[in-house]
């Protein structure tokens, strides 16, 4: 057993290692599936001659709204049932539902579509923190969920910039021909390609430990009970902490899902090329975001930095604001660069923030705390994110090539709202954390 994996897990680390990099690949899919839309948008605006706003329905809020509503019960699942046949259960909805996003005839057949790609999606983030949690030891767990965020980071590229070399190698082509399908449209074989892999990922996860649970101090029971009860004791904690993480998600789906976008209207990339610019950006500065922070948040845990991962958050906001101006700077090569340095900034923020998030709940809440997370997350950030670029162009600036500043805009009113509640609730976070902290060392004392 290496240092660091939990001793109660009572498996090999080989076992529990093959369950981390399984949970990794599957998150990749997920968000290969989910983010492809974002470069097939001039192939979606021509097929069902959709606005920018049903653009930003389709890209966020359809997906979104079914991913928030059945975050809440799924995590309820999560913190009682077999972790690893809801992921499995959640693979094969959204990889169906995406494959069939490539087979509509209508703008609400494909939100319906994308609709089950939220449901299905849901199972995997609270089942998968949860699981890599009971698995390592509170010093290395900022560590290996950074892993985790970090596969989230290479699917979020991977999608863009799969879907670029697809149009790129299908340039010219009207139909193309696939097993099974025979000729379709590029765009519906962009999809239909990237629904395959789900269901090849849900056979190997088969074979998935499920890692066993970390029980609740007698202390923590009666929250373990009801967390919504806890949460709402505690809102003065609760509120600015959701708030100011939900905030990210605002940010980060602004940036990343109309990027692709803003280099076809403004800078005259082609379809092709915008995917696979905006998806190497992507994939280098989310992965170096991720890297860093899993690494320096349990550094500062190990020496007992005062807010603990927090700190390492309020650090990440800088980069994040920075990039937010950059990319209404004139210049594809401004736009890019800012893109990258926001990227860069939402890896470090997202590692940062589910491990945070943990250390200042009790075990047993961990698949509630995370599934609200998630739920208030989607539906303010992906759902609200897209969708105010979308609104912020038509309503304000009324110039789809003006498209760089409303999603600046819409970026940097996340980011102040961030910084706002982070100010705010900081002193009540330490509080929890340390009392965590406080209660798992005394716990750990008894047991020795």
């Amino acid at each position: 057993m290496v240092q660091g994996v939990t001793r109660s897990a009572r498996v090999s680390t080989a076992t529990i290692w093959y369950m981390v990099i399984l949970l990794c690949v599957a998150i990749i899919v997920s968000y290969l599936d989910r983010g492809v839309i974002a470069v097939l948008v001039p192939f979606l605006k021509a097929e069902f001659q959709l606005s920018d706003v049903q653009i930003g329905l389709l890209q966020g809020l359809s997906f979104s709204a079914f991913f928030a509503v059945a975050s809440l019960p799924v995590g309820r699942l999560v913190d009682r049932l077999n972790r690893r046949n809801i992921i499995i259960a959640g693979i094969f909805i959204w990889s169906a539902s995406t494959m069939m996003c490539g087979m509509v005839g209508s703008f609400w057949q494909l939100f319906v579509a994308r609709a089950g790609v939220g449901i299905g999606e849901a199972c995997l983030l609270p089942a998968a923190y949860s699981m890599v949690a009971d698995s390592f030891t509170a010093a290395r767990r900022g560590r290996a969920m950074s892993i985790l965020t970090i596969a989230t980071s290479i699917g979020g590229g991977a999608s863009a910039l799969l879907g670029g070399i697809l149009l790129t190698i299908w340039s010219g082509a009207d139909l193309i021909p696939l097993p099974f399908v025979g000729p379709v449209a590029t765009w519906r074989a962009v999809f239909l390609v990237a629904g395959t892999p789900g269901f090849v990922v849900a056979v190997f996860m088969l074979a998935v430990h499920e890692p066993r649970r970390a029980a609740p101090k007698p202390e923590d029971r009666a929250e373990v009970s009801d967390f919504a009860r806890h949460a709402i004791r505690k809102w003065r904690l609760f509120a600015p902490v959701y708030t100011a993480f939900s905030a990210l998600f605002f940010f980060s789906y602004a940036i990343a899902l109309w990027s692709p976008t803003v280099l076809t209207r403004t800078y005259g990339f082609t379809p092709g090329t915008a995917g696979m610019a905006a998806g190497s950006v992507q994939l280098v500065g989310s992965i170096a975001g991720a890297v860093l922070a899993g690494i320096w948040g349990d550094i500062m845990i190990a020496r007992q930095r005062k807010y603990g991962r927090l700190r390492l958050w309020m650090a990440g906001l800088v980069p994040a604001i920075i990039g937010a101006l950059l990319v209404a700077m004139p210049g594809a090569y401004f736009y890019l660069s800012g893109m990258g340095m926001a990227i860069f900034a939402t890896g470090v923020l997202t590692t940062t923030s589910y491990p945070a998030l943990y250390d200042m709940v009790s075990p047993g809440m961990r698949g509630r705390s995370l599934a609200l997370y998630l739920f208030l997350g989607n539906i303010c950030g992906l759902g609200g994110g897209t969708l105010a670029v979308a609104f912020i162009t038509e309503n304000v600036f009324g110039d789809e090539r003006l498209l760089r500043f409303s999603v600046a805009l819409a970026a940097l009113g996340a980011m102040t709202i961030s910084v706002l509640m982070t100010l705010i609730m900081k002193g009540q976070y330490e509080a929890a954390r340390l009392a965590h902290h406080n209660a798992n060392a005394q716990s750990a004392i008894a047991q020795a």
